[in-house]
């Protein structure tokens, strides 16, 4: 793994960690644990996507330009899913799911700092 994306996955990790020790306080650690689950799947698909669009694009910019866009749409519909399966299927609190997910996904911003572009 690439040292930006190491980075980035600890700094999710980490977030991740805090919020999941934040809902522990009221017995929902395993729905948290589970946002924070989806949160990392996330982060590694995103990471991965970038390396291989920043490879396809050194032939064709056009292609990595469309990997980046067939992953956003890849991402979008999996997570999806990921959430409907932990809240439908496994009966996991809402709120410890989502805001696990959405302090991690927040938590990105650590990771884009100083950069020009977005796949640096």
């Amino acid at each position: 793994m690439a040292n930006g994306s190491q980075k980035s996955l600890l700094i999710q990790l980490g977030i991740g960690v805090v919020v999941v020790l934040i809902f522990a306080f009221w017995d929902q650690a395993g729905s948290a644990i589970y946002g924070m689950l989806i949160g990392l799947a996330n982060v590694l698909m995103l990471t991965t996507t970038f390396r291989i669009a920043n490879k396809r694009s050194e032939t064709d910019p056009k292609i990595g330009m469309l990997v980046l866009y067939m992953s956003a749409v890849i991402r979008f519909v999996l997570l999806a899913a990921l959430f409907i399966i932990g809240l439908a299927l496994f009966k996991f609190e809402a709120l410890p799911v989502v805001i696990t997910f959405i302090a991690m996904t927040i938590g990105q911003i650590f990771n884009l700092a100083g950069k020009r572009r977005l796949t640096d």
